[in-house]
């Protein structure tokens, strides 16, 4: 009888700790958990670029991009996913000339967008970093690039994040516009500026 009651507690026990187990894995789950985002109002991409008169700057507020994040106690812990799609013809300058001369020289006709897919993205909660590693396409030419970003995790369960990424026309097999007769030309050089607002 004694050695029936022992295995009836030994079972108990055994039922207790599985459930502790069960239940401190369903709070990790909780506290730790995939989350998708949604691009807020606020956002925008710049395009900055030089020419041998003045530099130029191209500005989009209208894009998409969705992707998860992985939050841990309302910090971020990484990036799991991420695609950006931008229509080339959302970039806009102050001058239409400027911005015709762009859409003709990204064959926007052909490939009207442009896009980028996270293939890998390593964050650094102690420094509130992000350095996302994926595909750039442009005018149907996909390069691998490195993008560095700050980001900083609001009250408001949004995270505004911040970056920048040097590319070269050619790289793209863009050939920089020129106008006036060739009497300016635009350089080789761009700088994609990025200012995006999350909400998760």
């Amino acid at each position: 009888m004694k050695n029936s009651n022992i295995k009836g507690k030994g079972y108990f026990i055994k039922f207790l700790a599985l459930i502790v187990v069960l239940s401190i894995n369903a709070f990790t789950f909780k506290v730790q958990a995939q989350t998708a985002f949604k691009l807020m109002e606020g956002s925008q991409i710049k395009v900055l670029g030089t020419s041998n008169i003045h530099d130029w700057t191209m500005l989009a507020k209208t894009f998409s991009i969705d992707g998860t994040l992985v939050m841990k106690s309302g910090q971020l812990q990484d990036m799991s996913a991420l695609n950006f799609v931008l229509p080339v013809k959302n970039l806009k300058s102050n001058e239409s000339l400027m911005d015709t001369r762009a859409y003709k020289a990204m064959n926007a006709e052909k490939f009207n967008k442009m896009t980028f897919k996270l293939i890998e993205a390593i964050v650094v909660p102690q420094q509130k970093t992000i350095k996302a590693i994926g595909n750039l396409t442009i005018g149907g030419v996909t390069n691998k690039i490195e993008i560095k970003a700050s980001y900083l995790v609001n009250g408001d369960e949004t995270i505004t994040l911040k970056g920048t990424k040097a590319i070269k026309m050619s790289d793209y097999n863009i050939k920089a516009p020129s106008f006036m007769m060739g009497a300016l030309k635009t350089g080789n050089d761009l700088i994609i500026d990025l200012l995006l607002k999350l909400k998760y």
